[in-house]
């Protein structure tokens, strides 16, 4: 991963579907703006459509940047937002969560479906080995996430995970993400 002065994105990992319901995107949006307004750039898969374009445009309409990681297959079928401050091609799926990784200095998880899952649980890990020491937050929109974070507990009670080993926070709004995020970088310039 880069070195800590080349971290100081967020990455945002979320549905690319636009067949849900507007309060999901409503909060992509809003958590686009407040990365851009805390002055870190937005870091994403770079899609066109659903909860990832929204947060897109609301870094871009709050004057932040969005950086997108397209591998090389779905920039050829044009799946990329058109705002995007800058897109990177990678060429493959793994290797774009790699590359998403090593520019941010924290990670949230919005709603979305296996592709999100994916991406939480492979930054999960690697923030679990100390691959990624930056926070992984789980914003929890409406009780979304509570089936995963039952089964996180369940984990922990059957001895499949140890006690205390969640490696993720959870928030219910955007604010309270980037109030975490805040936390956690103050804490590591100590």
């Amino acid at each position: 991963m880069n070195s800590k002065s080349e971290r100081n994105g967020v990455v945002v990992y979320c549905a690319s579907s636009s067949e849900i319901d507007q309060k999901y995107l409503q909060v992509a949006r809003q958590t686009g703006s407040l990365i851009a307004s805390s002055g870190r750039p937005l870091v994403c898969g770079g899609g066109a459509g659903g909860m990832m374009a929204a947060a897109i445009e609301g870094a871009v309409e709050a004057g932040g940047e969005a950086v997108g990681v397209l591998p090389e297959f779905m920039m050829r079928k044009r799946w990329n937002h058109p705002r995007l401050s800058h897109c990177i091609v990678t060429d493959s799926m793994h290797s774009r969560k790699m590359t998403m990784a090593s520019m941010s200095c924290a990670a949230i998880a919005l709603p979305g479906g296996i592709g999100t899952l994916d991406e939480l649980a492979e930054i999960m890990t690697w923030h679990q080995l100390g691959l990624f020491t930056g926070p992984v937050i789980i914003v929890n929109t409406d009780g979304y996430y509570d089936p995963l974070l039952d089964m996180f507990r369940r984990m922990t009670e059957l001895g499949f995970m140890r006690d205390g080993l969640i490696p993720a926070l959870v928030a219910t709004t955007p604010e309270e993400a980037l109030s975490l995020i805040g936390n956690h970088v103050e804490e590591s310039e100590k």
